[in-house]
């Protein structure tokens, strides 16, 4: 969520400067200096304020704005195919950057996929959420990878990848081919539309502590709910937190860090639902968590010898053996640690805020 504030105020200033040609006054009020970006800030404190009002005013900005994003990228993807020029995919993969740059760009993209936790976090007030949020999920990850693989086709088939822009793909590569009109759609689409995810990050991060204050995870107060069931006060620490860190911390720092931290929550979520859903056999009741250990690490490593070893056969062979034993590990998880009898083994402090449930909030 962070990642898209900042995001979000630079491609305003961007936006500003080159489509406006907005006078260096505001620039220099919207870009001081020091890595600080005003316009981020203003965004933050806007969602945090409409999540504190409540989730009905929220979902509704939040269709509004998903479906004109959804709209806009249709309109960018069939542009660039309409465009389309199939020399700029020679080479398919450029030299300067191999297989492990192929790679490296997909890890540092990764955090595109975030939301997709959000539908789990808002699962508390979705109706029949048993059916409906399994179906949810995958009928999203399915429309927004196809999105996310045919606009990366259209954009590299308009606009050779030496000359994609960083900050405004599409716009400049519109622009490029002498599409003026398209290049000022995108570009205000792009700022007009960005703080869907922004709003949609601010929605889920009370809920989610709203859920670990119930398991006993975080202290009481952000449990706490107001007369119209609206976690108020996670809300406004989690935007304090947001407001501080999108204004003050600049994109290119927030990038990298971001996708390993999504990385590292994904493999622990993971790794915990295992753990909640099988158990290690009686004869070695440590099994299960050590052999999540070594799967780990063998994955870790079989990932970045993919990214940075794969110049030499010495690197391919070695990323082939560690993936082997990764497959290994998880075959030996799957023949040795049985299904649990109850999911989540629940004793203790589960059985007793949750009773017959048998299960976290979390």
């Amino acid at each position: 969520s962070i990642i898209a504030h900042r995001s979000w105020g630079d491609k305003v200033v961007e936006w500003l400067r080159v489509e406006l040609n907005a006078s260096e006054t505001l620039l220099q009020l919207l870009e001081p200096g020091y890595g600080i970006n005003p316009a981020a800030c203003l965004v933050s404190i806007a969602t945090t304020l409409l999540v504190m009002g409540g989730v009905k005013e929220s979902k509704l900005v939040t269709d509004i704005f998903t479906w004109l994003k959804v709209f806009l990228v249709v309109f960018m993807t069939v542009g660039g195919f309409v465009l389309f020029d199939s020399s700029n995919f020679t080479p398919f993969v450029p030299p300067e950057f191999g297989t492990s740059g192929v790679l490296r760009g997909a890890v540092s993209s990764f955090f595109g996929y975030l939301g997709f936790d959000a539908v789990c976090c808002v699962a508390g007030e979705a109706m029949n959420a048993e059916r409906n949020l399994p179906l949810s999920i995958m009928i999203t990850l399915a429309v927004v990878t196809t999105l996310y693989v045919l606009a990366a086709i259209s954009l590299v088939g308009m606009q050779s990848y030496e000359e994609i822009s960083p900050e405004s793909g599409f716009p400049e590569a519109f622009k490029a081919n002498g599409i003026e009109w398209a290049s000022q759609l995108t570009a205000f689409g792009e700022v007009f539309t960005l703080p869907v995810v922004v709003l949609i990050s601010v929605i889920i991060q009370p809920r989610l502590q709203c859920a670990l204050a119930n398991d006993g995870l975080l202290p009481p107060m952000f449990g706490e709910l107001d007369a119209t069931g609206n976690p108020r006060k996670g809300a406004m620490f989690a935007g304090v937190l947001m407001v501080c860190f999108a204004t003050f911390i600049p994109f290119s720092y927030l990038d990298d860090f971001v996708s390993a931290g999504i990385l590292i929550a994904f493999t622990v979520t993971n790794c915990s639902l295992i753990i909640m859903r099988r158990e290690s056999p009686e004869s070695d009741p440590k099994l299960l968590p050590k052999l999540l250990v070594w799967f780990n690490i063998f994955s870790f490593v079989t990932c970045l010898t993919l990214s940075h070893g794969t110049q030499s056969p010495v690197g391919w062979a070695f990323a082939f053996l560690a993936g082997c034993i990764s497959i290994f590990i998880a075959t030996k998880i799957s023949r040795k640690c049985p299904p649990a009898s109850t999911f989540g083994h629940a004793t203790g402090k589960a059985s007793q805020i949750y009773g017959s449930k048998k299960y976290f909030s979390t």
